[in-house]
């Protein structure tokens, strides 16, 4: 079994390259590996009350929810969450700090950053 770690950085509001990450995590999920789905920067603002769909966006809520159900590791980096003003979440996940994502970052055999 891989690991396999998705690092998702961008807004869910201006691309649907966060969407796209996710519906890829969830296919990583078929072929028998373990998945970690990263969020930093504005990565985690998929976390907090947003309706990207509202403005036309793709949905996010959905995949995060599935990732959720299949028992996907999904982990918030502690230092987004603060400097955004985002205390609590939507979604549960494990804060973790810079140094601590940078270990399992290492620790996984493939990343994949969006």
């Amino acid at each position: 079994m891989k690991t396999v770690t998705t690092i998702i950085r961008r807004s869910p509001f201006n691309s649907a390259i966060a969407s796209e990450a996710l519906r890829m995590s969830l296919g990583l999920l078929i072929g028998n590996n373990r998945v970690r789905v990263v969020f930093a920067e504005d990565g985690v603002y998929l976390l907090g009350e947003c309706s990207p769909e509202s403005i036309q966006a793709p949905e996010v809520k959905r995949h995060i929810e599935t990732l959720q159900e299949f028992g996907c590791e999904l982990i918030a980096e502690a230092e987004s969450l603060q400097s955004r003003g985002m205390s609590q979440t939507v979604f549960e996940v494990k804060k973790m700090n810079r140094d601590e994502i940078a270990r399992l970052l290492a620790e996984s055999d493939r990343v994949a950053a969006f």
